[in-house]
């Protein structure tokens, strides 16, 4: 059975576990269908749905990790700078606020029916995602993530993670 990379569940759960105020953002060890955010025990919650690994510019691959994450109202995490993991972020309820030390772009209303330019983003600009937000985070970013609202913020979460052949065949 697949088990990604502890390194890009640590990330997942701190995206909105979204990678402190609340304390380490460690995952705890458990099974990827049930990973859950340190500090307040109902602060955030990650749940990986699917996951798999793809051979990318050979002779290294690529893991991703298909997951919805919630994040209670009040609670911030930090993002690992030291992750190399991308984060696609697709919002599906809730509002959450982010900052980041890099420029980004994001998009607004996915679900309208005429499609707008994407919204750039400069480095260490807080910005908000809604419901039918989208946002894709590079990896080895800083920064944070909050829910301010007074709701659990819900998102799906993509995360993909490129490995040199040296770091996706492990030693013994």
């Amino acid at each position: 059975m697949f088990r990604p990379p502890r390194r890009s569940l640590v990330l997942l759960g701190v995206v909105l576990t979204l990678l402190g105020s609340l304390g380490s953002a460690a995952a705890q060890d458990a099974t990827p269908a049930a990973e859950q955010a340190a500090g307040t025990p109902d602060a955030a919650t990650f749940r990986a749905l699917a996951a798999g690994s793809i051979e990318v510019l050979a002779p290294s691959t690529a893991n991703l990790v298909l997951g919805r994450i919630s994040l209670a109202p009040g609670a911030t995490l930090p993002f690992d700078p030291a992750d190399p993991s991308a984060i696609l972020i697709y919002m599906a309820t809730g509002e959450l606020t982010f900052r980041v030390d890099v420029p980004m772009t994001v998009a607004r209303g996915a679900a309208s029916a005429t499609p707008t330019p994407p919204e750039a983003v400069a480095a260490d600009t807080e910005f908000t995602l809604r419901d039918g937000d989208s946002a894709l985070f590079p990896g080895a970013m800083g920064g944070e993530v909050r829910n301010d609202g007074t709701d659990e913020a819900t998102a799906w979460v993509v995360d993909i993670v490129h490995l040199t052949e040296a770091a996706a065949t492990p030693t013994p």
